[in-house]
């Protein structure tokens, strides 16, 4: 449990260097939720579902653009969420690389 704070203060820390980025990318698919939502005529909880599923490059198929704007908007859903999670997955990563080092460096202390 020890090791899940650290992660987890290491991650919030590492988060605090890029949140502006993150923020604008959250905030950039939100809005392709509202325009997909708008252009496709779907209610807003189906457009974002939708938006979130195609930024996470999952895409299960049960709910599909069918306009050309809309598809472009899915690739630009695409694109912002590739960039998203991948900076998520980085932070992640170097945050557990430093859990990781701090846990070593306790070990070495101790012997």
């Amino acid at each position: 449990m020890r090791e899940f704070l650290r992660f987890s203060q290491h991650a919030l820390t590492m988060l605090r260097y890029v949140r502006g980025v993150v923020l604008v990318l959250a905030m950039a698919l939100l809005c392709c939720a509202v325009v997909v939502g708008i252009v496709e005529g779907m209610p807003f909880g189906d457009a974002l579902y939708f938006t979130l599923i195609t930024g996470m490059t999952i895409g299960y198929g049960d709910i599909t653009s069918t306009t050309t704007p809309g598809r472009i908007l899915s690739i630009l859903a695409g694109v912002i969420g590739l960039i998203f999670f991948g900076i998520i997955v980085a932070v992640s990563n170097r945050a557990l690389a430093e859990t990781v080092k701090d846990a070593l460096g306790e070990q070495e202390k101790k012997k």
